[in-house]
């Protein structure tokens, strides 16, 4: 149990895969979109992503308190706002195979394994953890390579009107 989880001082346990899985997408979307910037708002949008539908569904369990709900999703929703207006668009294919995935979890008992209690560690439960959380983060990262909905730009700026040509030399420009 304790090999799923690394522990920062300040910040608390973190799933192991959740680490992995925001260094590649810091790593990747940083090397294809030239921006660590970009690559910042794409981990941190797929992160709070899944944890406002992970703490509204927790809520939803009687794990959270609404006000709790209220404050995390408004604290974070910030982070998917600007990871849409960075021109991260997951597909909504992907988003519905991912809310499946969810529901799947849903239906096996949502009995997510937490850190302070390791006598509950559950196979199936981290597995479904792990799919949703990952595969949510390989859905921002593909958004973040081929955003949803955004053609190509063309490679050579399109005139907006007919250049303008230099008078003729045989005929004059000003007639008298």
């Amino acid at each position: 149990m304790s090999s799923v989880w690394l522990v920062f001082p300040f910040i608390g346990a973190i799933r192991a895969s959740t680490v992995l899985a925001f260094v590649a997408t810091l790593l990747i979307v940083g090397w294809y979109r030239r921006s660590p910037v970009v690559a910042l708002v794409a981990g941190m949008g797929w992160v709070s992503a899944f944890e406002i539908v992970f703490q509204a569904v927790g809520t939803l369990y009687g794990r959270h308190d609404a006000q709790h709900l209220f404050f995390l999703t408004f604290s974070m929703s910030g982070w998917v706002v600007a990871a849409h207006v960075a021109g991260i668009r997951p597909h909504p294919l992907l988003l519905v195979a991912w809310g499946l995935v969810f529901l799947g979890w849903l239906a096996s008992g949502f009995q997510p394994n937490l850190f302070d209690q390791p006598n509950r560690f559950s196979f199936v439960q981290e597995v479904f953890n792990m799919a949703t959380k990952d595969g949510l983060a390989a859905i921002y990262v593909i958004g973040a390579l081929a955003p949803f909905g955004r053609t190509k730009r063309p490679r050579e700026p399109v005139p907006l009107a007919s250049p303008v040509t230099a008078p003729s030399a045989k005929r004059e420009s000003v007639r008298t």
